[in-house]
């Protein structure tokens, strides 16, 4: 598979009409393409964002020039909230994971990008294994398409949600998803609860997924998740992770069009 170049001045100011210079835009959202057989399911979401975060923490590594905080999540500065980069697998008809989208508020600079691209695969100690190409970088409103950049009011889980602090009286899982959207800029939305999803003919439901972070000794308030139709009393953009393990995966929601359906069926730009 061809490589993505990264350009050497992809964040040099760039000259426009009239003479006036101004910056480039800085790329913060990447899509990995993957192939393999089998592809990994999308109830094994998590397991996925995890390798690729891992895969790009090591290719920065043998780039030599430190592991960029936007990847790792490591050493960000106080007022950034998860402005760090959220690695959030993709499903295809098929319920096969076959991208991951990988989308950072604060930004993607070269030396993550080019950590990105030299990902070409991504493989587990029991002999699975997936091919990985960088097939596009941008801005989010390149990527308005898919059903988990689009722009809507109503929005659905794909992966369970697992609540990110523990319960207690007068704060259960609705009101942590309302205090999330707060601390995320987010109005506050309608909450449904979903018995299940449905992926290719088959209801599943959270104890199909796996829930758990491969972290050793991580606590987690939430083992077992749930599904949920957010209704917001305005459009709002996509991404929307919430919860414990959202930035691998999980707790990920898409966008719903006025006809009930995702945003888009085929997910190539």
């Amino acid at each position: 598979m061809a490589r993505v170049d990264i350009p050497v001045d992809l964040f040099n100011p760039v000259q426009v009409a009239g003479g006036i210079r101004r910056p480039r835009r800085e790329a913060n959202t990447a899509r990995l393409a993957l192939a393999g057989k089998p592809l990994a399911r999308i109830e094994d979401a998590v397991r996925i964002g995890e390798l690729v975060r891992l895969a790009a923490i090591k290719k920065a590594e043998y780039l030599g020039e430190g592991i960029p905080p936007v990847l790792s999540g490591h050493d960000l500065p106080e007022d950034s909230t998860h402005g760090h980069a959220f690695y959030l697998p993709e499903a295809n008809d098929d319920g096969r994971i076959d991208h991951v989208l990988v989308y950072a508020a604060d930004g993607l600079c070269r030396n993550s990008l080019r950590a990105l691209d030299r990902i070409t695969r991504l493989w587990q100690h029991e002999g699975s294994e997936w091919q990985v190409l960088l097939e596009r970088y941008g801005r989010e409103e390149d990527f308005s398409h898919l059903p988990y950049m689009g722009h809507s009011s109503t929005w659905e889980s794909i992966t369970p949600y697992l609540h990110p602090w523990f319960r207690k009286k007068g704060f259960g899982t609705e009101d942590q998803i309302q205090r999330e959207c707060r601390e995320r800029g987010l109005p506050e939305p309608d909450l449904e609860p979903l018995p299940a999803v449905h992926i290719k003919g088959r209801d599943r439901r959270p104890v199909h997924f796996r829930r758990f972070r491969s972290k050793h000794g991580l606590r987690q308030p939430d083992t077992h998740g749930s599904f949920w139709r957010l209704v917001f009393p305005e459009p709002v953009s996509g991404p929307l992770a919430l919860g414990f393990g959202c930035h691998y995966g999980l707790g990920v929601f898409w966008c719903v069009v006025d006809d009930g359906a995702h945003n888009c069926s085929e997910q190539s730009p």
